[in-house]
């Protein structure tokens, strides 16, 4: 492969790249600020949107549906074609186009047109993502690259914490047309400052477009992202999970002997032999794993069993996001310092303490008593998030680095989604088994009917697994014809005990699934200021790290 060709840069900054460096990282910042702060706040404004637009509960699912699983399709393929075109062009043509994309949203007059709009946005973010890493790629020194992917690291952590407050304040005091409205300024801005700042770099000798490939693998992610969206409501062993967990698995078979025949392939399978590259995807899986199971399922705890507001819970959790923002550059800096196997393994050991302390999480427990577990959870997710994404974007050439994101963001999205399914079918056993003799326990022996006849109720366990909240309490009494305010207590004692019970083994499986991603980290191999110059698939395995 022939080696990159650089454009020299131009403008004043020339003289001091690291100034550039820091201003590129700027630009990308505000774009994938954009891109994540759409997500979180669009799960507030659903409600308000569904009222508006008079859409059912399908319709309103798929505006967040149809996103996701374009982004999760188009994620890898969107990574090579910036490697195809260059970074900097790829990261204008996605911020622009999301933009753009998230100004129809605002003006959607049906849902249809906003599931359509919501389409392209999911096009363009699956753009913009991987070439904006890509970008930080390119323009850090090697020795510099663990202390940009930490700012980077911080400004995601923001998203995450100011996307539910922001989403809430703009749905009660403006209308949910500005959950979208609000891209544009970040957007125009993002453009300007890359326009300006990003050093152009002119890619490799450009071959084909892999085509089969980028459908085959799209169909896959799609396929596998599907079945696990789904598991919630068809449980694992449904023919339709089944169905298309296997058509996913497949088409990465077919994916993988495409790639090995190609000449050019999107994916060039001998990154997987560079163990950093591996064993970060997967410790990168392992940590939105154990981290979404902290994050979704105590939203929960704390809407349902506390009663808190949407903006309050937000609040509640804004200590783990804080310090999680202080945590992405101290994890650059250690592995800028030390390597990134040492952040690795003390992000993995904060976190499975921080899983292990909140199993012990009771339904008396308050926002005071979680804190201690929040900071840690915090602290260890940073530490282990900055490392893992080093150890597969670093890890790859420059030209490369498009598609290596891609993974990297492919991994990431797949992780979480994981965990919410998984810990979701965990917890949906525990209500199976164990919320009816709770219940039984709760109204006393002589209401043993009305315990079996809740439990069997599909709606009534519904709720459970998802903390029963005050609305439930009402619906129970309304499916009873009953407002005894003693009957109605204890079951809501029983659901909020069962709840618990079921966050118990959550956070008990999260915790182990930690700890051996802990030991995946002494596979990095990442020595402080060296990177691979010459492309993986013309190294000998014995050359790759």
């Amino acid at each position: 492969m022939e080696a990159m060709s650089t454009a020299a840069p131009r403008g004043p900054s020339s003289a001091h790249p690291m100034r550039r460096a820091w201003l590129s990282l700027f630009a990308v910042a505000l774009g994938i600020l954009v891109v994540q702060l759409d997500g979180t706040v669009v799960s507030i404004a659903n409600p308000a949107i569904a009222a508006d637009l008079r859409a059912d509960l399908s319709q309103i699912a798929w505006v967040t549906t149809a996103y996701l699983l374009v982004l999760a399709g188009l994620l890898i393929p969107a990574g090579n074609v910036a490697d195809r075109i260059g970074h900097k062009k790829a990261f204008l043509i996605g911020i622009a186009g999301f933009s753009i994309a998230s100004l129809l949203c605002g003006l959607a007059w049906s849902v249809e047109f906003l599931i359509a709009a919501r389409v392209l946005q999911g096009v363009f973010a699956a753009l913009l993502g991987p070439a904006g890493v890509a970008v930080i790629r390119t323009v850090f020194p090697p020795e510099k690259l663990g202390m940009g992917f930490g700012v980077f690291g911080a400004v995601s952590a923001l998203a995450l914490a100011g996307g539910p407050v922001l989403g809430g304040l703009m749905v009660e005091y403006a209308t949910w047309h500005w959950a979208f409205f609000i891209n544009l300024p970040f957007g125009v801005v993002a453009v300007l400052v890359a326009l300006a700042v990003i050093p152009s770099v002119r890619p490799s000798a450009r071959a084909r477009l892999d085509l089969p490939g980028a459908f085959t693998l799209t169909l896959a992610m799609v396929s596998i992202v599907w079945a696990i969206n789904g598991v919630a409501e068809h449980g694992w062993t449904s023919a339709r999970t089944l169905g298309f967990l296997a058509a996913g698995l497949v088409l990465i078979g077919v994916f993988a002997v495409i790639e090995n025949k190609r000449k050019h392939p999107m994916v060039p399978l001998s990154l997987f032999r560079n163990r950093s590259f591996t064993a970060g995807s997967v410790l990168l899986a392992a940590t939105m794993f154990g981290f979404f199971a902290i994050l979704f399922y105590l939203t929960f705890f704390l809407q349902s069993v506390l009663a808190k507001s949407a903006i309050e819970a937000a609040v509640a959790i804004l200590p783990l996001t804080a310090v999680f923002v202080v945590a992405s550059p101290l994890a650059g800096w250690i592995s800028t310092r030390f390597g990134s196997r040492l952040a690795l393994l003390l992000g993995a050991a904060l976190t499975a303490l921080a899983l292990f302390l909140f199993s012990g999480i009771e339904t008396s427990s308050d926002q005071l008593s979680l804190l201690p577990a929040f900071l840690i959870a915090g602290l260890g997710a940073g530490l282990m998030m900055v490392p893992a994404i080093e150890a597969i974007v670093g890890s790859v050439p420059e030209d490369k680095a498009g598609v290596a994101s891609g993974v990297q963001q492919s991994t990431q999205q797949l992780g979480s989604t994981l965990g919410i399914a998984v810990f979701g079918a965990l917890l949906s056993q525990v209500v199976s088994d164990r919320f009816r003799p709770n219940l039984a326990g709760a109204l006393g022996e002589g209401d043993s009917a009305l315990a079996a006849e809740l439990a069997g109720n599909p709606d009534v366990g519904q709720a459970v697994t998802l903390g029963f909240p005050p609305s439930a309490r009402a619906e129970v009494g309304d499916l009873l014809g009953s407002d005894d305010p003693g009957v109605l207590a204890a079951i809501t004692s029983a659901a909020h005990r069962t709840f618990v019970e079921g966050l118990h083994d959550v956070f008990l499986i999260a915790a182990g699934v930690t700890v051996l991603a802990g030991f995946l980290a002494l596979l990095v191999r990442r020595a402080p200021g060296q990177v691979v110059d010459n492309a993986p698939d013309q190294e000998s395995e014995g050359e790759l790290r």
